[in-house]
């Protein structure tokens, strides 16, 4: 079986879809028989040496005017690469790493074609939300998108039981056709760490870009409140522009922001093995890759109740769960974490186990050509 992965991010590796892409080439080592190439805008000329034929850059232009629109904007100029590619690389099927993206190549290409759902930003999208705001039209218009990938392509694939179900409901798509794949890790071993905590000032780290939506005021109030301790909080993902606000959202002597804004995968690691509590109380995740890292990183975890992040963490076995935007809560559980070093141990050890039995990235690539072989097979069986 020949697959032609789709992506608009490959080279600047900054959420879930990207760092899977990432490390999809593997799989033309790992299993005979099949093979992968990865069909992108975001690679550099210069590398494409490097990948030997296996990485092919699409061509175009991304314009202010354009931007807003870009999984949309997308659609011809991927399917044209598409088609063109055909006569050098005979592809069993295409998947798209953004199923709106892939609309347009479902109804012309004579080849299955497998959109992925990697949030639910545009599916939540509501009357009840609307405010007026360009955002909401803009969502709302990627939410009818995304209902016409559901129905044009030939399955859809998720990263979350949570998102399974939404998308099943809200799309209203049939369950034969829905998969999930989750993002995967490449497994290091688990750090061996010096548990100091509660002896001297306590490093807190917090990890995403969207730092509203992670929650980053809450941790900061939270962390305010609890005054017996000294805390740094490093601030990790927001964009540089975002840093006066941050600092400026602090007002406790005894919290110190150190403002750290984009980093690198290992950058992060290197974060995670060195500070003592991980918080991040998101309002939405479809999933939460980065709570998987701290996991596998082994610093303990406390995270919220939403979305499939229950799932990554074994219900509440790996690390702690609050509801999201109950500071008071938060504040309850940084306190008993602190306190519980047995627990803290138990937690990090499960978390590790856990993640190293479920989300390793050879099981997530067994899983993820095993679902395309099905896809393969029912598309020519009905045809």
């Amino acid at each position: 079986m020949k697959i032609l992965f789709c992506t608009n991010t490959f080279e600047n590796v900054q959420n879930g879809p990207s760092k899977f892409a990432n490390h999809l080439l593997e799989i033309n080592q790992q299993f005979e028989g099949v093979e992968i190439r990865i069909l992108t805008e975001d690679i550099s000329t210069s590398r494409l040496a490097a990948y030997g034929g296996q990485v092919i850059k699409v061509e175009f232009n991304i314009t202010p005017l354009t931007k807003p629109w870009g999984f949309l904007y997308r659609m011809l100029p991927y399917y044209r690469a598409c088609a063109n590619l055909r006569a050098e690389y005979s592809y069993d099927i295409v998947i798209f790493n953004n199923a709106i993206t892939g609309i347009w190549a479902a109804r012309n290409l004579h080849v299955p074609v497998i959109g992925m759902i990697n949030d639910y930003t545009s599916l939540t999208n509501s009357w009840s939300s609307f405010d007026a705001s360009w955002q909401w039209y803009r969502r709302c218009i990627f939410k009818w998108s995304e209902r016409l990938a559901c129905s044009v392509e030939d399955g859809i694939i998720v990263n979350s039981e949570y998102l399974f179900n939404k998308v099943k409901v809200a799309y209203k798509v049939p369950t034969a056709k829905l998969s999930i794949v989750y993002k995967g890790l490449k497994l290091a071993p688990l750090p061996i760490r010096q548990d100091t905590l509660g002896q001297s000032s306590i490093k807190v780290l917090f990890v995403k870009s969207d730092y509203k939506l992670g929650g980053l005021y809450d941790v900061i109030n939270a962390l305010s409140r609890v005054a017996e301790y000294r805390f740094e909080l490093y601030v990790v993902g927001p964009a540089l522009r975002f840093k006066e606000d941050i600092v400026k959202a602090n007002n406790s002597a005894h919290v110190q922001i150190r403002f750290v804004g984009p980093a690198s995968q290992q950058e992060v690691y290197g974060y995670m093995q060195n500070c003592d509590l991980f918080v991040v109380p998101s309002y939405k995740e479809a999933l939460g890759v980065a709570n998987l890292e701290a996991l596998m990183n082994g610093i303990p975890v406390i995270t919220s109740q939403v979305g499939g992040i229950p799932e990554t963490m074994n219900h509440g076995e790996n690390g702690w769960m609050v509801p999201p935007g109950h500071v008071e809560d938060l504040t309850t559980t940084i306190r008993h974490v602190i306190s519980n070093p047995a627990e803290r141990q138990e937690k990090q050890r499960k978390g590790y186990d856990y993640v190293s039995r479920k989300f390793a990235f050879e099981k997530v690539l067994e899983r993820f050509v095993e679902v395309l072989q099905q896809y393969h097979e029912d598309y020519f069986r009905i045809k």
